[in-house]
């Protein structure tokens, strides 16, 4: 029992000092979790989950002051997830049925059930004068880049890729795809030998000799048994593709209906408020008398400044009079 308990201050200890993951990964190598998880059904996604949960407190802890605040934190997670988190996503457990897109690099001494190798004829000459001295082994750069410095840096070039494709070739288990094409470098006219035996697949195919399309289809051909299939992909149509004309719709405007009320014109605030006043003089008698009001006596208006007309009428009516008016003339003043 002491022994168990020292074993657990261990765990305290190192979570305290280097974080969850580090003490949960302890604790399954100690206690063999991962192995008893794998041995049982759906154990390699339980520990998966398991190393996700991991990984989440150890993020989650680097937020928060205490073990304590990360018990909280875990629990508050597990009553209220969020669906909506990339991190709170299921992971797969592996990857092993999933398309890999890898260099050749990175898949030396890896394996693959199926292979696909479409750019594999692709190279790239070398355009430097660097290659390795053939007595002393040590690397030379020859700045003019001379035909003989160029030459012995294509073979260099060269024997790289064929290493590289030995790799490329043997990652398979059951099946491996390769694409090969009469390929031509610059932007010379693509007629004629092509430059694939330049490369590493050309260089085999070829036997290192220069060859035409038909020359590549001969070569690939020869190579043909219950072991190796060729096969070549058509070309596809030159001629575009176009709708066919018998599913084109007759289009047609619709046609109006309706008639546009054009009964407008342009007036001014006084013109409205006079507009405005007879309208609603023209409205009163139709009114009902608690909304109108209990209509009072007339009473005649006073003529005065203060009950002079207002707006735009009065005042061209009042320069018309004035003007008629002898200026010689004395006015009656009424008392």
């Amino acid at each position: 029992m002491d022994a168990l308990v020292e074993e657990f201050d261990g765990y305290r200890q190192r979570w305290a000092r280097r974080g969850v993951l580090p003490m949960l990964k302890s604790l399954m190598g100690h206690r063999h979790i991962a192995e008893n998880l794998l041995a049982a059904t759906g154990g390699e996604r339980r520990l998966t989950d398991l190393l996700h949960l991991g990984e989440l407190l150890q993020e989650a802890a680097a937020q928060l002051d205490s073990e304590h605040a990360l018990v909280r934190w875990l629990a508050q997670q597990i009553s209220s997830p969020d669906r909506q988190s990339q991190s709170q996503q299921l992971r797969l457990e592996s990857d092993k049925h999933l398309v890999q897109v890898v260099t050749i690099h990175k898949s030396k001494g890896l394996e693959y059930p199926l292979v696909w190798l479409p750019f594999i004829s692709n190279f790239r000459q070398q355009q430097q004068g660097l290659y390795h001295d053939r007595s002393t082994f040590s690397a030379m750069l020859d700045l003019n880049s001379d035909e003989q410095s160029k030459e012995l840096a294509e073979e260099e070039r060269l024997a790289e890729d064929l290493r590289l494709l030995y790799v490329a070739l043997t990652r398979s288990v059951y099946h491996c795809s390769v694409g090969i094409a009469p390929l031509m470098q610059g932007n010379r006219k693509k007629q004629g030998d092509t430059d694939l035996h330049l490369g590493a697949m050309g260089y085999l195919v070829q036997k290192a000799e220069a060859a035409d399309a038909a020359g590549l289809i001969a070569c690939l051909s020869n190579l043909s048994n219950e072991d190796v299939v060729f096969s070549a992909i058509e070309s596809p149509e030159q001629a575009p593709w176009a709708a066919p004309s018998d599913e084109l719709k007759a289009l047609s405007a619709r046609q109006m209906t309706r008639q546009i009320q054009d009964s407008w014109r342009i007036t001014s605030y006084s013109g409205l408020q006079q507009h405005g006043t007879a309208l609603a003089q023209d409205l009163l008698p139709k009114l009902d008398v608690e909304a109108a009001g209990e209509q009072q006596e007339a009473v005649e208006p006073q003529m005065n400044a203060h009950t002079f007309p207002r707006g735009a009428s009065p005042g061209p009516s009042c320069t018309a009079f004035s003007k008629k008016l002898p200026l010689t003339q004395k006015l009656k003043t009424h008392g």
